[in-house]
């Protein structure tokens, strides 16, 4: 499953903590970050680190991986970073 903007991400987490019957303290407790940032994360109003989204993502049961062979101008620069 592609996530590519902050308002799919929102939806996506919200359905999917409901589902497994979390509650946002729940998920936020599993993520070490504040109902509050859960709360504002669904809403639409967080755009998450990267670490962020891939721990909230663990914590929903879910394993995210990137594909370098897709371009991507965001992503080519942060693993130019990375290679050093």
């Amino acid at each position: 499953m592609q996530i590519p903007i902050p308002r799919e991400f929102a939806a996506f987490v919200r359905r999917n903590r409901v589902s497994r019957g979390l509650t946002q303290e729940q998920l936020a407790d599993m993520v070490h970050k504040s109902r509050r940032w859960v709360h504002d994360l669904e809403a639409g109003k967080v755009d998450p680190s990267l670490g962020a989204t891939i721990a909230t993502a663990e914590a929903l049961g879910f394993t995210l991986s990137l594909d370098r062979s897709e371009g991507s101008a965001v992503l080519d620069a942060l693993f130019e970073d990375l290679d050093g």
